[in-house]
């Protein structure tokens, strides 16, 4: 029971099975696929049956198309890159042993050229699979495992062309191919990747930038300049590589930021989404670390001490079959140091261009395309459809084909047009700043500071103020926040999981992980503003915030509900003098004078006497706090609360009311909830569309105001 161990070369012999395959039909047209374009790639129930994984394991060393599969099924995210050793014991030891079944699918085509031009797409081979055990009966497969494409230099054994084939990848980057991807976006994309080129006039102000032609020097009048020797390697490598593109600036923040200046550091955080949108191309090495030693190392694909994976290509029949690397994407989700910490998220969601270097190749990402060095994907055209989830595959690209992937906003991409619903703003703005709350920071002061110039474009498209990252005309739904204690993002402190630089209404305020549409439905269901918000300046004047919640699917009011609104006119003995606003709230300075929010509402006194209320699948999603029965006076079960846990062993007491106050007003609560988990005494209480009043449980401040 072994495989081979010299993993970089294939058998040259096929075993009975695979010897009676006609592999190349697979790679002329799809066959046995059930491909969804808006969720991934399936095999249809037809599809080829090659055996259990652990028999394909055993039968690598002697059998060429066994190896690739084996190969192909340990480089997946499927089984998180394991090694042929490694695979065959865990297949060896399943009760539940997996099958393989064989199909093929549509990889890319060019829509522009009818099916039947032979340069119209490229198909490549598909491992699905099924758990079961012998004798278990039934075909059906489903759930792709792994992919295998034809090296381009075959291609004419079944198609007259080249494109979305598969291309051989070097240990070293191909700086020459790197080059045509840039030189390709500039000439044939226009505007959907120059369109953000910012004039002088309002690009970034007070740039330090290095000059790559001194390499010794930080290059601006009067700038100041760095000893080469002391800079990480991966500063040198991109340094050099800077200068081999022809190019003569370098943006590096830990180097173009005086950390020590707090004025100039100020001023470039507030520029950020200036400096990543006119840079022609960021250059991101993604090493599969979270030490940020390692990560320092050196450049992938440039620098030859970083480690290098090895492309897999086997001769199968005739032809040069290779295993794809990962998407993009999925190395962007992985556990780098790039993709955890916080301040790199706006370099991705701001960057015009990215080169992400790899262990296993170089990504050229920008607002259309994705290249990458093992596959030929280099067209002048836009009209071309990738499948889900494969290496070309771009789901940031601002433009979608028909049939193409629908994407999701606020994933992987930030237009800086208008959002053209309030739907679309909310619902980009909730995304980006759910992913933002999983990153890490390093200093929980800088919760804002690094998302700064992501705040700066959604001031923009969302045409609204911002307030310690609140969107005003919004707030009623971003202030729905849930903190996950189970994730923290910044070192703990004593007041873990509060951030004492900022105020307790802001997700900034809180050094974890954020949810903000799981148990509020703020996506797909209506929230109803039901109170006037203010800003208290420390100054002693107020200001009026402007939010206008969000539209439901069931007109408001429905059936019984009650019209709470306004409770008529604030008591002037409540509120500052109010100033009038002029234009959109876009300096964090003058943010920083406001830090209490002020309401004119109900308050009601109630009680957490300690019963947990089971969310039944849920239960899982909130492992850091308990969902806990808010009841009246009188004992009544009359809502819910979910609370962290730190805070009930801290802090509650089972027999003092705590003050709760009305905030909103919901469509409806938990998205696909179990029918039997509720809320509420449903004896007492109908379940019905905008009967769940959003509240806020508060602690005393002073007589007449509340802090939140």
């Amino acid at each position: 029971m072994s495989v081979p161990q010299n993993t970089s070369s294939a058998p040259l012999g096929l075993c009975t099975p695979c010897s009676k395959l006609d592999l190349a039909d697979y790679f002329k047209e799809e066959r046995d696929d059930r491909i969804d374009r808006a969720t991934g790639l399936k095999a249809a129930s037809t599809a080829k049956r090659l055996g259990y994984l652990r028999d394909i394991c055993l039968k690598s060393g002697q059998c060429s198309f066994c190896w690739i599969i084996v190969q192909a099924v340990c480089t997946t995210y499927v089984s998180k890159e394991t090694t042929p050793e490694a695979l065959l014991e865990k297949e060896i030891a399943a009760s539940n042993p997996r099958e393989c079944w064989l199909y093929s699918y549509c990889s890319a085509k060019n829509d522009r050229l009818e099916d039947d031009n032979p340069s119209s797409k490229a198909i490549r081979i598909g491992i699905a699979y099924r758990a079961g055990g012998p004798g278990d009966g039934g075909g059906a497969v489903d759930g792709q495992i792994s992919d295998i494409q034809l090296l381009a230099e075959d291609s004419i054994q079944v198609r007259n062309s080249s494109a979305f084939f598969g291309r051989r990848v070097s240990p070293k980057l191909n700086l020459s191919l790197a080059n045509y991807w840039l030189n390709l976006c500039e000439t044939s994309y226009g505007a959907r990747c120059n369109g953000d080129m910012l004039t002088s006039e309002l690009g970034p102000k007070d740039l330090l930038v290095i000059d790559v032609k001194q390499k010794y020097e930080l290059f601006r009048p009067g700038a100041l300049g760095h000893r080469w020797s002391e800079l990480p390697a991966v500063i040198q490598d991109t340094i050099n590589l800077t200068s081999e593109f022809g190019e003569t600036y370098l943006w590096v923040d830990a180097l173009c930021i005086i950390q020590d200046d707090q004025e100039q550091k100020y001023s470039q955080i507030a520029q950020m989404d200036r400096v990543y949108s006119s840079a022609l191309m960021t250059i991101v090495p993604l090493l599969r670390t979270l030490d940020p030693n390692q990560a320092c190392s050196g450049l992938p694909r440039y620098n030859s001490k970083v480690r290098f994976r090895e492309q897999k290509v086997a001769v199968v029949q005739g032809m040069h079959l290779a295993v794809p690397f990962e998407a993009v994407f999925g190395m962007v989700d992985k556990n780098t140091r790039w993709s955890t910490r916080g301040w790199t998220y706006q370099e991705c969601l701001l960057s015009r261009r990215i080169l992400f270097l790899t262990e296993s190749q170089a990504y050229f990402q920008c607002r259309h395309s994705i290249f990458c060095e093992d596959c030929i994907g280099e067209l002048d055209t836009t009209d071309v459809y990738f499948a889900p989830c494969t290496n070309l595959w771009n789901p940031g690209a601002l433009a979608t084909t028909s049939g193409r992937l629908t994407l999701s906003f606020g994933t992987l991409h930030l237009p800086r047009e208008p959002y053209s619903t309030d739907e679309h703003a909310i619902l980009a703005y909730l995304n980006y700043v759910n992913t933002y709350s999983f990153r890490q920071l390093t200093q929980a002061s800088d919760a804002l500071n690094a998302f700064r110039g992501i705040q700066n474009v959604l001031c923009d498209t969302m045409m609204t103020s911002f307030w310690y990252g609140m969107p005003e005309k919004y707030l009623d739904v971003a202030l729905l926040f849930i903190p996950r204690t189970d994730k923290p993002r910044a070192k703990q402190s004593q007041d873990y999981p509060l951030n004492q630089y900022l105020p307790s209404w802001t997700w900034a305020a809180y050094n974890c992980a954020i949810d903000n549409a799981e148990y509020f439905l703020c996506i797909d269901r209506g929230i109803r503003r039901e109170v006037d918000w203010f800003l208290i300046h420390e100054d002693g004047y107020a200001i009026a915030l402007e939010s206008m919640g969000r539209s439901g699917k069931v007109k408001f009011p429905y059936r019984n509900n009650k019209e709470l609104g306004m409770l008529g006119a604030i008591p002037l003995t409540l509120l500052p003098a109010l100033k009038s606003r002029t234009s959109v709230n876009r300096d964090i300075r003058d943010t920083n004078n406001y830090t209490l929010l002020s309401c004119w509402t109900m308050a009601l006194d109630l009680y957490l006497p300690g019963r947990v209320i089971p969310l039944g699948r849920h239960s899982n999603r909130w492992p850091a706090s308990e969902h806990l029965a808010i009841c009246n006076g009188s004992g009544k079960w009359i809502g819910s609360i979910l609370m962290d846990k730190i805070w009930i062993n801290a802090h509650l007491d089972k027999t003092r009311p705590y003050r709760f106050i009305l905030i909103s007003r919901s469509e409806d609560i938990l998205l696909n909830r179990d029918p039997n988990v509720t809320f509420f005494y449903t004896n007492l209480f109908e379940s019905r569309p905008w009967c769940f009043l959003n509240v806020m449980m508060t602690h005393g401040f002073r007589r007449t105001q509340l802090k939140c």
